[in-house]
């Protein structure tokens, strides 16, 4: 299944007409198995190879907290909707993973996704790189991450 979404960085949350923000907690125990809190639900997700979402399900608080015991690394963002088009979300990431601000334009078709322009606002393009996704992003070092988002800020 192929992923119908294009990524950017951006600098900053400002001047974005933005939705309150929804905090998550993620937790990588392995490439396939992720845990996270989303505000006060907590979650259990299945992963596939290319990283899609193949089965989510709310899980006790009990299960989560057993299981983040087991996790590799995680993952402590906030979430936005643009309000000024639906297709896009804004992720601002917090402590290890501070500073980097990615959007995510999600398409219907892939002819939508080839031919999408990009908003004036949005920066360089990092839909292919480990900045793209919490899977990629997990297993970077707090120095490989810094060296990978001065890439792109620059």
């Amino acid at each position: 299944m192929e992923r119908l979404t294009k990524r950017y960085i951006i600098q900053s949350l400002d001047n974005l007409n933005l939705s309150k923000p929804i905090r998550y907690e993620r937790y990588y125990i392995n490439d396939h198995l992720r845990i996270q809190k989303r505000e006060d639900a907590y979650q259990k997700e299945i992963l596939d190879d290319n990283n899609v979402l193949l089965k989510k399900e709310n899980i006790k608080e009990e299960e989560f907290l057993d299981l983040k015991k087991q996790a590799y690394q995680e993952i402590i963002r906030n979430s936005y909707l643009y309000l000024e088009d639906e297709k896009i979300s804004i992720k601002e990431y917090l402590e290890k993973y501070e500073g980097l601000f990615r959007v995510e334009v999600k398409f219907n078709t892939k002819e939508e996704m080839d031919s999408y322009q990009k908003e004036s606002w949005m920066g360089k393009e990092i839909t292919l790189s480990p900045l793209a996704f919490d899977k990629d992003l997990s297993k970077l070092s707090r120095n490989e991450f810094v060296e990978e988002l001065n890439k792109f800020l620059k």
